[in-house]
């Protein structure tokens, strides 16, 4: 990166910002099911990462080598985050769901020592606390308590939130675990793909006439928030001090609450406001505790 060259941190910023359009979309497309929203999200994004590598020179980057069933391990992982979180998102809200998803680093907190042999510390201690303590104040307690008597929807959600977090713990973790064997790009290809190949059983769960009326947004949905938002993302992460770059990808949950608060309307309440700075604060110091890379080049290609 040339000293003084502001390209790096827009691209960061802006790949940043558009995943956290993901809830904008989400609301948009109501009446396509969940299964199907995601299949063709992932579906439409690996078309146009294909193409993109194809028109770039990087498809030999694709070619599987070594640890080929941490790829498929990571494609179910990954999966398997997309769908608790967009669950969440249903019977939640956007701004819950996806300060739920941020919990991960708590969870890498826990796994990292068992896999990547990394030692907890203080500060690891501290970030989970801070974590935890922002969940209990996001997490509406009554709405738990009614949901257990009453079946209320929104224990499924939160549920689904909990799971998303450690499943996205579990795919940073993953992805740290065989990033000396695979490209970024080629990582985001292939769990991507794997993703289309676990959801092909709902690419018909949705009505013809309902697809056809939303093909274009479901089109738009997997090139901005499956391809684009992912590799302006990762160019700009790539060139950027791990740490600076960890700290401005926490842009992304920032920009959904702003964009599910101003778009979508959804009430900002007080609790919320004060589970966002806990939970922001605790991942900040749990990337600044563990390396740097795990959560700075590797934090975000996955929804």
């Amino acid at each position: 990166m040339n000293p003084g060259s502001k390209k790096p941190y827009i691209e960061l910023v802006t790949g940043s910002v558009l995943f956290g359009l993901l809830g904008v979309f989400v609301d948009y497309l109501q009446d396509v099911p969940t299964g199907p929203m995601i299949f063709y999200k992932q579906l439409f994004g690996v078309l146009s990462l294909l193409v993109f590598m194809v028109l770039t020179g990087k498809l030999s980057q694709i070619i599987p080598r070594k640890k080929k069933r941490y790829l498929l391990l990571l494609g179910f992982i990954n999966t398997t985050t997309l769908f608790t979180y967009f669950v969440c998102i249903k019977y939640t809200s956007f701004s819950v769901a996806i300060l739920m998803l941020y919990t991960a680093p708590m969870y890498v907190t826990l796994l990292s020592p068992l896999i990547l042999k990394e030692k907890i510390t203080r500060r690891g201690i501290v970030a989970l606390v801070l974590s935890f303590i922002g969940l209990m104040f996001i997490v509406d307690m009554s709405g738990i308590s009614t949901g257990l008597t009453m079946g209320n929807e929104y224990i499924i959600g939160i549920v689904a939130g909990i799971l998303s977090g450690f499943s996205f713990g579990s795919e940073i973790v993953t992805i740290r675990y065989i990033k000396d064997d695979y490209s970024s790009v080629a990582q985001l290809f292939w769990y991507t793909l794997i993703g289309v190949i676990l959801l092909l059983p709902f690419a018909g769960g949705v009505p013809k006439p309902v697809f056809a009326d939303n093909l274009n947004l479901l089109i738009l949905f997997g090139v901005v928030n499956t391809a684009m938002a992912a590799l302006l993302y990762v160019s700009g992460i790539s060139q950027i001090e791990a740490q600076k770059g960890s700290i401005l990808a926490l842009i992304e949950p920032v920009s959904g609450i702003f964009f599910d608060f101003t778009i979508l309307h959804t009430p900002l309440l007080a609790n919320t406001i004060i589970g966002c700075i806990f939970i922001l604060l605790g991942a900040y110091i749990a990337v600044m505790e563990k390396s740097p890379r795990v959560f700075g080049k590797y934090f975000r290609i996955q929804v």
